[in-house]
């Protein structure tokens, strides 16, 4: 079977895409695109841009969210650049009302049937239930037409098609159904590569059982609840699907070693675990390591996960023991702002500016960076800071710091939530002679090439090879013969036992 791409791949000027990819369609699957999208989207969204100018493969971006507005969500992208050319935005809903007439499969001779109208530029109607909640999905066309509904009743779930003059056409009972269906239409090419961002998606792809799908589940955060001491704690709600369905998935990609092996101590071995950090930008490497005054920058919300009060007082207690004209500027917004201001106006050197964009270019001029969140991903603050030469001093928190900083070669990793090792810790970094802190800022920098695109694409190479190695796809077109042999083969799957 010939693989071919829908639309072309942009050349990257001065750039050659030197990571090879398995032959195959590649893509991104998430829930949605939030209007205000943070850090999991935005990740998406680099990765896929990523694997364009990196390994010259475009990438459909597959949302499954009914009330997405398409064309609102591409436009909103483009306009801020976070939709790269070669990679495209999907909706199963906004494609299901373009589907065809022949498409939605009417009875034959069914007569036209009035319908309910969508009203100008209406693309979703919802219709609440006597207690208030959705009961029915009334999807139209841009010419007002009734495309599909998708109603919740006392016997379950029904999807409906209807055809541009009302004919009633398709329908399903579940939901996963009409997924199945779309993704068959929206990866015709086969294998398919699917990358799964969204945790809200993890059930769906791991009862897809598409033999021609590969499907990687990525864990964008942590599996263990806060109050879990060890790696058999309990899990957090939203990923529990994912540890009951680990080997349903060709792979599952963790952002950090130390969560891989939590998994792994908890389940057992699998190989079908793999670790792959997310990707920064990563500007030119500073062309001196010469001394830099001892200045610290924080990146931070201004919330109670990023515990910046503990980091004003460490770096209070650090500037008392040393004497020095220590300064530390922190960059961010958020609930607690007026808050923290005023403990930051009792810190002599410490000042909030409140959200800066390009914050992150204030680290070329600052020699140390803070990070005392009580909870992260993977930090990409850290490759950031390092590769503009400023050392982290970070708490050891479960999953991330400990992946990316060798305690006292490329900066300094504080048990979680002391104050006082964290104010020893700048006090160490601040006494130390030009020399040890260039050695330090050097390996800081070389560490941080490990998170660039190029770096990390290569790794996700990697991925896709193995999934292939473990699992060879035969996609030639089957004869006859063997159409109703898989036939026959998924009645019987499908019979009552």
């Amino acid at each position: 079977m010939a693989h071919h791409y829908d639309g072309s791949v942009p050349s990257t000027p001065g750039r050659d895409t030197t990571v090879a990819f398995p032959s195959g369609t590649y893509a991104a699957a998430t829930w949605t695109i939030p209007t205000d999208f943070g850090g999991m989207t935005s990740a998406l969204l680099r990765r896929s841009r990523t694997f364009v100018e990196e390994a010259g493969v475009p990438v459909k971006v597959l949302t499954f969210d009914p009330l997405l507005d398409l064309g609102r969500a591409r436009a909103d992208l483009e306009a801020v650049g976070a939709l790269a050319p070669g990679v495209t935005l999907h909706n199963v809903w906004a494609d299901l009302r373009e589907w065809s007439d022949d498409d939605v499969r009417p009875a034959e001779g069914a007569p036209p049937t009035p319908r309910e109208r969508g009203s100008d530029g209406e693309q979703v109607r919802v219709e609440p239930d006597a207690e208030g909640g959705p009961d029915r999905y009334l999807h139209f066309r841009p010419d007002g037409s009734l495309a599909a509904v998708d109603e919740r009743t006392d016997d379950g779930r029904r999807i409906t098609l209807y055809t541009r003059d009302g004919r009633e056409g398709r329908s399903w009972s579940s939901v996963y159904s009409v997924y199945r269906a779309w993704i068959g239409r929206v990866l015709p090419d086969r294998p398919a590569y699917v990358v799964v961002d969204s945790k809200t998606m993890t059930k769906f792809f791991a009862v897809l059982q598409r033999p021609t799908v590969y499907t990687a589940q990525v864990v964008h955060g942590a599996h263990l609840a806060a109050k879990a001491k060890d790696a058999h704690g309990p899990l957090t709600l939203a990923r529990t699907p994912l540890m009951e369905n680990l080997d349903a998935f060709d792979a599952v990609v963790f952002l950090t070693e130390g969560q891989r092996r939590d998994v792994i101590e908890r389940v057992g071995p699998r190989d079908n675990t793999a670790v792959v950090p997310n990707s920064t930008e990563l500007p030119a490497a500073p062309a001196t390591l010469g001394p830099r005054p001892p200045h610290g920058v924080m990146l931070a919300g201004l919330t109670g996960r990023k515990r910046v009060p503990q980091a004003l007082r460490g770096f209070r207690l650090a500037a008392e023991a040393t004497g020095l004209p220590l300064r530390l500027d922190v960059y961010g917004d958020g609930p607690e702002r007026a808050r923290l201001e005023g403990l930051a106006s009792d810190v002599p050197g410490a000042t909030l500016h409140g959200y800066v964009r390009g914050a992150a270019e204030r680290f070329s001029e600052a020699s140390f960076m803070l990070l005392t969140s009580r909870a992260e991903g993977l930090p990409l603050v850290f490759a950031e800071a390092m590769a503009r030469g400023c050392v982290p001093i970070a708490y050891d928190i479960r999953y991330g710091p400990a992946d990316i900083i060798t305690d006292g070669v490329d900066g300094f990793l504080v048990p979680d939530g002391d104050v006082d090792a964290l104010a020893l810790a700048i006090e160490k970094f601040v006494r130390l002679d030009d020399e040890a802190v260039a050695r330090m800022r050097a390996a800081a920098i070389a560490t941080a090439q490990g998170y660039s695109a190029t770096a990390v694409v290569g790794r996700w190479a990697e991925v896709f090879a193995d999934m292939t190695r473990r699992r060879p796809v035969h996609v030639e077109r089957p004869g006859r013969g063997q159409q109703v042999v898989r036939r026959l083969a998924g009645m019987l799957r499908r019979a009552p036992r």
